[in-house]
């Protein structure tokens, strides 16, 4: 009788896994192949070479993929590379190095 309930356990344990496991790997999967875009509101961009220059800067970051500068909306859109991560006070940075004031840092996942 503990002979047919180890084996049933083992049983129950080894289809259980694999699913569990599949699971886990899709999860991971997800995550690292989420993107995020960062949007930076900001004070003071008005013409085409404001928004070069700031494409520019923040182009340079390593974490960067594209950069989308929306001049009626004063508004920055970076997106970053799978996996990579920008903090908000790199991003105040480089607002402030491209010569604009921060307004509000908003993020959303993909």
């Amino acid at each position: 009788m503990k002979l047919m309930s180890i084996a049933a356990l083992a049983a129950t344990f080894a289809f259980a896994a694999p699913n569990a496991l599949a699971e886990d790997t899709a999860a991971s999967e997800t995550a690292m192949s989420a993107q995020t875009m960062v949007t930076a509101k900001v004070n003071g961009m008005v013409c085409d070479f404001c928004a070069r220059a700031v494409t520019k800067v923040f182009g340079k970051e390593a974490a960067v993929e594209n950069v989308h500068v929306d001049l009626d909306n004063g508004e920055i859109h970076v997106t970053l590379k799978t996996g990579a991560e920008l903090s908000d006070d790199r991003v105040a940075e480089l607002v402030k190095k491209s010569g604009y004031d921060l307004v509000s840092i908003g993020r959303e996942t993909a």
